[in-house]
């Protein structure tokens, strides 16, 4: 098994690419970098229709929180873009492990 399905199967996130993984001894903390797959990217995310795409989210990353691996706190980090979707307005884009407006 390659390093990068196994951090997909330790996350539970499919459809993504894993870039990397950071471990940070001191504080206890693993943050693996992700992005979509190409099929994926540029979505709406609330209909998840393929949309243009606005802007760069103001070239933010964003960190989800997943489940820790013992005492290991763990983050999925990946961007945070916008797309113009004709229904919806400009929203963030679709990510295959986190749904919109969620609130958790």
């Amino acid at each position: 098994m390659r390093a990068d399905s196994l951090w997909r199967a330790v996350l539970g996130v499919e459809k993504t690419v894993v870039e990397d993984v950071v471990f940070d001894r001191v504080g206890l903390v693993v943050v693996v970098s992700v992005r979509p797959v190409a099929r994926e990217r540029g979505r709406c995310g609330r209909c998840r229709r393929r949309c243009p795409g606005y802007d760069l989210g103001r070239g933010e990353r964003r960190r989800w929180r997943g489940l820790d691996v013992g005492v290991v706190r763990l983050f999925v980090e990946a961007e945070s873009v916008r797309v113009a979707c004709p229904e919806h307005g400009v929203v963030v884009a679709h990510v295959p492990w986190a749904r919109h407006d969620a609130g958790h």
